[in-house]
């Protein structure tokens, strides 16, 4: 191969990476030990070997927010995500519902995203469009949504009402959403900012 050939090659492989990756791949690496961490915009390949990484999806909010700031700066609305692991487990867990009201609260609250638009990318970002997680497993385990426990569900829903985080009537709300997924948990999410006015 000459070297016009071969710097060919290097720039298609360069496209493919930037077309799947946007402004490149940040690496996160767990090599003989167990990490917990946030699915992050910035880290997007995840390699476990040997060890254990649990890493948690952004709420619904969350990548509502970062779809709207993508689409503003116009670059592509999704997130691509590769987690290889290879002789050891990975996780993505879905965020408790007390993290998901706290983030749509704070975002109404704040004017960062109104409820229309919330709900007008709601069926995209939930189907997975934002978030967009390829997987290569060799000898080990991976599990792409899983949810949370239901005592980290109680937990973060009780300390969050004792603190005042969450009203009484959005809590017992949010409860009904433990141990569901999909449409079940969004309406009860929606359920919850309507139960408390203003």
């Amino acid at each position: 191969m000459d070297k016009a050939a071969e710097q060919d090659v290097w720039s298609r492989v360069g496209q493919g990476f930037e077309q799947v990756f946007g402004d490149g791949p940040m690496f996160h690496f767990c090599i003989f030990g167990a990490q917990a961490g946030q699915l992050s915009a910035s880290k997007r390949v995840y390699i476990t070997i040997c060890g254990g990484c649990e890493l948690k999806r952004p709420t619904l909010a969350k990548q509502v927010l970062e779809r709207k700031k993508r689409h503003e700066a116009g670059l592509p609305v999704y997130r691509q995500h590769l987690i290889v692991t290879v002789c050891g487990a990975t996780e993505v867990q879905l965020p408790t519902m007390a993290d998901e009201y706290i983030d749509l609260q704070d975002a109404l609250r704040s004017g960062q995203l109104s409820m229309r638009e919330w709900e007008e990318v709601l069926v995209e970002v939930s189907t997975d469009d934002n978030i967009r997680v390829g997987s290569f497993t060799m000898c080990g385990a991976f599990e792409g949504d899983e949810l949370p426990g239901e005592s980290a569900e109680i937990d973060g829903l009780a300390i969050n009402r004792h603190i005042g985080r969450i009203p009484e009537a959005a809590g017992r709300t949010l409860e009904l959403g433990v141990g569901q997924k999909g449409a079940q948990r969004i309406a009860t999410l929606r359920q919850a900012i309507s139960a408390v006015p203003g």
